[in-house]
């Protein structure tokens, strides 16, 4: 038996009914969009958590109230969305009514009542429409949304920062390392100069990174690396000329004493350069050098003499090598060969210089000039002279195929004469003519009378 809950004073029945049927209505729609909303909810969280991992992982320094405007802004968004898919399917009051009337077995009367035929029944103390919440599929959606994000939001991560490469260094810094290390494998040097440029490279790279191409920095590499190009050029220059003078003493065993001296006083000056200076010879040689007086030359064997000028001729190469492969394997010997024609002894295919007097040359060196002809200047002044290709004429080419020939392909090339009249001009006075005209001209003068003259031009306007 239904129990009729008490009307509140003032309000009528046809008002309580309708305020049920709304409350009705808006728990159906709210079901509808409520349905609508759970799937891109949960698939929007699941892209979100990614991106909020992957977004807090890159930008450390920002905050959590950034991501939360985000997450709010983007589910109002997917409300919004849903409320228009789930539009078509809202129920009004009146449906609902409906909806109730059926539920309670009422007999139509709520829409009898509202269509005006009978009076409205009062209200029972239970109005329901038949509609029961299943809670799990209400809320998991929801709430797994909420738990993705949250965890997007609150679990801890570290910026991976990745490993910073050290700057490249200044090129001087390698190539020297480079050429410090082959003369100590080749053992042309003492140990004491290596590691003392050594310690000065190391110097300059303990600086801060940020610092090595400064201007300070820049200057200490380039007296280091100057000081050590103009070592190695002097303790060669050295070697070389101890190395001649040996030589020389080995090809010219009877000279006079007083050549020998000489050659004794290069020889001693050589050694003082090499054991004076940073840069010294490999210990073994200077083994050599200091049980050596440059007086006793005249004493050694020549076998002593060829062993100790071959040792230093080598060292002072090895030397001569290192300096080259610094300034890019070749040294200086690029220019002489570029600068070379043949017309300078040495040169490959040496040409013959003519001049007179003192000028006069028999093929071994460019003339110098004389009386009856100019200074004799060098004809290789100006560097090499390109060399002849004798690439010929240009000849056009006739295409026998032409099925895969291009729009703009070179079919054919002809030389073409202009048509010049190679008749005499004549005077004539002014306003008159002097010949009868050619091609239409002619025509037009001598064949047509008045009236067909004016018909052909009236035909042509």
């Amino acid at each position: 038996m239904l129990q009729y809950k008490k009307m509140p004073q003032g309000l009528s029945a046809q008002d309580a009914w309708a305020a049920q049927a709304r409350r009705v209505a808006r728990k159906v729609n709210f079901a509808w969009w409520l349905q609508r909303f759970s799937t891109p909810l949960l698939l929007s969280s699941l892209i979100g958590t990614g991106l909020l991992l992957w977004f807090r992982r890159q930008y450390t320094q920002v905050g959590l109230l950034p991501y939360l405007l985000v997450i709010t802004a983007t589910l109002l968004l997917i409300a919004l969305f849903a409320w228009v898919l789930s539009r078509k399917y809202f129920e009004t009051p009146e449906q609902s009514l409906v909806r109730v009337e059926a539920a309670m077995r009422l007999r139509s009367g709520l829409s009898a009542a509202l269509a005006g035929v009978s009076p409205w029944p009062p209200l029972p103390e239970h109005v329901h429409a038949g509609l029961h919440w299943h809670w799990q599929r209400v809320w998991i959606p929801p709430l797994a949304a909420l738990l993705l994000l949250a965890s997007g939001l609150l679990i801890p991560l570290h910026r991976i920062i990745p490993p910073k490469l050290p700057p490249d260094e200044p090129q001087a810094w390698e190539r020297t390392e480079s050429e410090l290390t082959k003369l100590d494998q080749e053992q042309v040097i003492d140990q004491e100069y290596i590691e003392e440029v050594r310690k000065k490279i190391e110097d300059l790279r303990a600086q801060d990174p940020e610092e090595w191409f400064s201007h300070a920095s820049m200057e200490a590499t380039d007296n280091m690396r100057k000081e050590h190009k103009s070592e190695t050029k002097r303790l060669e220059r050295e070697m070389n000329q101890a190395a001649k003078t040996l030589e020389t003493l080995l090809q010219n065993p009877l000279l006079a004493d007083k050549e020998k001296a000489r050659l004794a006083n290069e020889f001693e000056q050589a050694m003082e350069g090499m054991k004076n200076g940073a840069m010294k010879p490999n210990a073994a040689l200077m083994g050599q050098l200091k049980g050596l007086d440059p007086k006793d030359l005249g004493k050694l064997t020549p076998e002593q003499l060829e062993q100790l000028q071959q040792n230093l001729k080598k060292s002072a190469e090895q030397l001569q090598g290192e300096g080259q492969q610094g300034e890019g394997g070749q040294g200086e010997e690029w220019m002489d060969e570029l600068m070379a024609d043949g017309s300078h002894p040495g040169d490959k295919g040496q040409g013959e210089c003519e001049g007179e007097g003192e000028g006069e040359s028999d093929g071994e060196q460019p003339g110098k000039g004389g009386v009856n002809r100019g200074p004799g200047h060098d004809p290789n002044l100006l560097g090499k002279a390109s060399q002849e290709l004798e690439t010929g004429e240009m000849q056009g080419l006739k295409a026998t195929d032409l099925s895969k020939s291009l729009p703009g392909d070179l079919l054919e090339l002809q030389d073409g004469k202009h048509d010049v009249d190679q008749s005499a001009s004549k005077t004539s006075a002014g306003g008159s003519v002097s010949d009868t005209g050619k091609g239409g001209d002619r025509v037009w003068k001598e064949s047509l009378d008045p009236q067909e003259q004016k018909a052909l031009k009236k035909f042509f306007e």
